[in-house]
């Protein structure tokens, strides 16, 4: 059996000690989570509030401020968008099957673009956090930032996420389960004979609990797998398959001590719960220091997209793109304390987990036997 207090109180100085860690400890925090149908360049002209389309214009006397006419004309503008761009399509969805397939392709590919360039800083961030620990375990040494980088700048990054992909099949296919119980229950509640329907909705919430249940237990297995295939993978430098026999076979013999670690884990991921929601309210008084600067910050990328979707398009929409684009900017300067928090609570996770890895590779060894190693010594002799 592994020793968890000391991992624990280890994991804890290197926290502390270790601080360069703490930069890869804020990009893993980061990473680790609308476009119309035509280009039709539409024109919006309000004047004295009055909007020439369906919707309902809001009407202030005139001796109103000016900002709350300019606030009354934006939010005219945006209700006749919605009329002119949405309303149609949620109401009529038949007749616009290719704005819908365009706006969900658009979609998809920005979430494919984001999800990519996450990928592209998590992965490195984490295999160098690993490679990190596991070097400052092994020799003493610290790390700067750039070495760090470049550690996790590998190909042991590029197989972690080949084993994160291939841990998400099967859980995609319980979600598709899952998703099949909700078509059943829908054809089930159009079904002509009543015997039918009653029939199918009780078989569609049966395979719901089912693959809910299936959900959340392969989900809790695989993380707990994972903490060994991905070190196999980042500290053995062992390809995906490797990875996945060696962590296992590590896991198989020391199943004891895993479980144990891993509902420690659990008990340190329930404090960091409760102490994320104490520092959110802690924190209030740093979010009105850092409003202005979070508003600067977010200003510039702000403009850009404005200033690129004005070639495009006029009226409301650029508006729209340029606040989309400025949000995750102005939310990650505001809420940085919580992002820090966050930063170091993974920093701390995985160097507990690596050096549990560390610990159980090497009762591995003790347990191993070396009588090969003895008829080698004798054979040279």
């Amino acid at each position: 059996m592994i020793k968890i207090i000391p991992i624990l109180k280890r994991s804890w100085h290197i926290l502390w000690s270790y601080r360069i860690l703490w930069l890869f400890g804020l990009l893993l925090a980061l990473t680790a989570g609308t476009s119309t149908g035509n280009r039709n360049n539409i024109n919006w002209n309000v004047q004295n509030s009055r909007v020439t389309t369906g919707s309902p214009a809001i009407m202030l006397p005139q001796n109103a401020p000016a900002w709350m006419h300019d606030l009354t004309d934006w939010a005219n503008q945006a209700g006749m968008w919605l009329t002119q761009n949405v309303l149609p399509v949620v109401s009529d969805p038949l007749n616009h099957i290719g704005t819908i397939l365009l706006v969900l392709g658009l979609a998809a590919l920005f979430c494919l673009l984001v999800g990519t360039l996450f990928a592209l800083v998590r992965y490195p961030s984490e295999t160098a956090v690993m490679r990190m620990v596991d070097e400052y375990e092994r020799s003493g040494q610290k790390l700067g930032f750039g070495k760090g980088w470049k550690l996790g700048w590998s190909r042991r990054a590029f197989n972690m996420w080949l084993i994160d992909l291939l841990l998400a099949v099967p859980v995609l296919v319980l979600v598709m389960l899952l998703v099949s119980a909700g078509l059943l229950a829908l054809a089930s509640l159009s079904a002509t004979y009543q015997v039918t329907s009653v029939i199918g909705i009780v078989a569609a919430v049966g395979l719901a609990f089912i693959s809910v249940l299936l959900i959340i237990g392969v989900g809790l297995v695989l993380s707990l797998l994972r903490n060994f295939f991905v070190r196999a993978a980042a500290l053995d430098g062992l390809g995906v398959w490797e990875s996945f026999r060696q962590g296992w076979e590590l896991f198989k013999r020391n199943w004891k001590s895993a479980i144990l670690m891993w509902l420690v884990m659990i008990g340190v991921a329930i404090v960091f719960g409760i102490t994320i929601t104490v520092a959110f309210f802690l924190f209030i008084p740093l979010y009105l220091v850092l409003f202005i600067p979070a508003l600067l910050v977010a200003f510039l990328p702000a403009l850009a997209a404005f200033g690129i979707t004005s070639i495009f398009s006029a009226g409301l929409l650029p508006w729209l793109i340029g606040i989309l684009v400025a949000l995750p900017f102005f939310f990650l300067v505001l809420f940085s304390p919580l992002v820090l928090v966050n930063g170091w609570y993974r920093i701390y996770t995985s160097s507990a987990w690596t050096l549990t890895y560390r610990e159980i590779k090497v009762l591995q060894n003790h347990i191993a036997p070396a009588a090969p190693a003895v008829t080698v010594q004798a054979t040279n002799m």
